[in-house]
């Protein structure tokens, strides 16, 4: 049987032409494509593929959000997360999160095909790009993945309450969490680590605004 797939990327020509790709290769079947976070939630909800793959800085949601909340509705799907961004941290929270695949967009057909069969297997791939970047990577803090997710929603403009019914967690929770970052990121003010997170490329506040449009 061929591997069930669902596709989200933001980028329509570099969609149409992953799918394309796809499509040729008789051992998978695209079941959706999505153009933003919340579509791809959906179509993962709907279809129950296999393996998602979803493009890190979606609008409405990015990849990692994505992931996280289809494991809710599909727990079986196995999710890889593409990039053409290089930024060492967060690709890091990326595999610390336990996402099944990274790659770069830059990544040859051969190995997205090898990656979509080892992680519908079960596997965890990383590309050899990406692994580079984690071995050179002397930076960033060790953040938890809810870690990540919380400062995500806080440099997107959320509010405590906004962030704990978002992440279907207590108010008090958000203000571990945001205690915790305060520390670990070795700052005392919101702004300082949102300034901090960008530094260490934590996080793109260009991508957290296109994701509120």
């Amino acid at each position: 049987m061929p591997i069930k797939l669902v596709v989200a990327d933001d980028h329509q020509l570099f969609l149409e032409g992953l799918v394309g790709m796809l499509t040729r290769a008789p051992r998978f079947e695209v079941l959706g494509q999505a153009t933003n976070g919340i579509q791809a939630i959906s179509m993962i909800k709907r279809h129950q593929p296999d393996v998602a793959l979803l493009d890190l800085t979606m609008p409405g949601a990015n990849g990692l959000e994505v992931f996280t909340e289809a494991q809710r509705w599909s727990p079986q799907t196995r999710s890889i997360v593409l990039t053409g961004t290089v930024r060492p941290a967060l690709l890091e929270e990326l595999e610390r999160a336990k996402v099944g695949g990274l790659l770069l967009k830059s990544a040859s057909q051969d190995e997205l095909h090898a990656t979509i069969e080892k992680v519908a297997a079960g596997e965890q791939h990383i590309s050899q790009s990406a692994a580079a970047l984690y071995r050179n990577n002397d930076g960033g803090r060790r953040l938890s993945p809810r870690e990540f997710e919380v400062l995500h929603a806080i440099a997107r403009g959320m509010s405590t309450p906004q962030i704990a019914d978002f992440l279907n967690i207590s108010p008090k929770t958000v203000d571990s969490h945001r205690t915790n970052l305060l520390t670990k990121m070795n700052v005392h003010s919101t702004v300082a680590l949102i300034v901090a997170a960008m530094r260490e490329g934590i996080i793109d506040l260009g991508m957290e605004s296109r994701q509120d449009d």
